[in-house]
């Protein structure tokens, strides 16, 4: 599977003649030309990426994202604080 091949996450769009799809690498703490791993990369549209670059990924995502998709990631999220908080009490 190659991410440029899949739908934008924002938006829903495939890679077409006049936007491209890309496999945006998310959370890099060092900024630009730091890449993260490949296990954070999700696809999206090329001009969202531009996009994150400029205003960063947490204002981008809190723009771009649908409510649910948001809800599901903190949901997410407590998941996995409750895993370890489980884990360090046995």
């Amino acid at each position: 599977m190659h991410l440029r091949d899949e739908p934008c996450l924002f938006t829903g769009m495939r890679a077409s003649d006049s936007e491209s799809v890309v496999a945006a690498h998310i959370g890099t703490k060092g900024g630009r030309g730091i890449k993260g791993p490949d296990k954070h990369a999700i696809p999206i549209a090329n001009h969202i990426h531009k996009m994150m670059h400029e205003h960063g990924e947490a204002y981008t995502m809190r723009k771009m994202l649908p409510d649910y998709m948001l809800e599901l990631m903190m949901e997410a999220y407590a998941e996995k604080l409750y895993a370890e908080w489980d884990h360090s009490i046995r």
